[in-house]
């Protein structure tokens, strides 16, 4: 007769470990949560609601009743195109803007708490873009289409990037850069700054040639000026040796000069007072 060997009991323990691990493999998608970088979790609870606090980048373990939001806080850039304003003198004009933004990590929870469990894309093409739009109508008014294609046209990016960052900077966003791209007019505001700028040209090299014109007769009134100088000089330093010479000029000074040069011949003209003797070369040969 072949041996009956007794059946080997499962050991209740170890039955319960395995249902326990079960159990928390299947609930591993609903209590666990990861944050991924460049994010924040925002934390919501039914009983308390939104957390203040957040979860940053990572892993964490959460209620399995509770609902985690995501919201970017990297820098993102956003372009909008052909948005019509009008200027000043009544001209519209057609612009494109690009933008830099982030959410502030501090206020996470106000931005949820307005716009709620919604993407971030979601904001900046609504109500992002809103408050660039409202920013951008009211600087542009401010200038002429002239001004605006001229020397303003940095100041009103500028302006309206601060209007734009302290509108929104309330609620949690953070505006890095504006980028204002080159207005599009209509034909006949095209016209009137071609026409300007070429009359800023022409008055330009008008400018241009005079301030050369200028320089040229500077230059010919220094070259004049130096030669009348170097004229001066050499006349005064002639006066003043003929003047030194004067000094020296005495009357033996004379006398030995005269003498130094004679060649012992008698003078061909001699007398005193009114009595001049001139005697002829001729009459002095036939003596001899």
């Amino acid at each position: 007769m072949r041996e009956i060997k007794p059946k080997k009991r499962i050991n209740p323990a170890m039955i319960i470990a395995g249902v326990i691990v079960v159990a928390l493999l299947a609930m591993t998608p609903f209590i666990v949560e990861q944050i991924e970088p460049g994010q924040v979790g925002v934390v919501y609870k039914p009983s308390s609601g939104v957390q203040d606090e957040t979860l940053s980048q990572g892993w964490h373990v959460v209620s399995p009743i509770t609902r985690v939001t995501e919201y970017p806080i990297r820098t993102q850039t956003k372009s909008l195109d052909n948005m019509t304003l009008a200027t000043k003198d009544g001209k519209n004009i057609v612009v494109d803007f690009t933008y830099s933004f982030a959410v502030s990590p501090d206020q996470v929870t106000k931005v949820f708490n307005k716009f709620g469990p919604i993407e971030i894309d979601e904001i900046a093409d609504g109500y992002l873009k809103q408050r660039l739009y409202d920013a951008s109508r009211e600087q542009i008014s401010k200038v002429t289409v002239l001004e605006l294609f001229g020397e303003e046209s940095g100041n009103v990016s500028t302006s309206i990037q601060t209007q734009f960052a302290e509108d929104v900077k309330k609620i949690g966003f953070i505006i890095e850069d504006v980028a204002l791209g080159a207005p599009k007019p209509d034909e006949k505001t095209q016209e009137a700054i071609d026409s300007r700028v070429k009359a800023s040209q022409e008055l330009d090299k008008k400018k241009t040639d005079l301030a050369i014109a200028k320089a040229e007769a500077e230059r010919l009134r220094v070259e004049a000026q130096g030669e009348a100088d170097a004229r001066l000089i050499e006349a005064q330093g002639l006066a003043k040796a003929q003047k030194e010479l004067q000094k020296t000029l005495t009357a033996e000074m004379i006398q030995y000069e005269a003498v130094k040069k004679w060649d012992g011949k008698s003078p061909l003209v001699s007398g005193s007072g009114s009595m001049v003797q001139l005697p002829l070369p001729d009459q002095e040969t036939e003596k001899k």
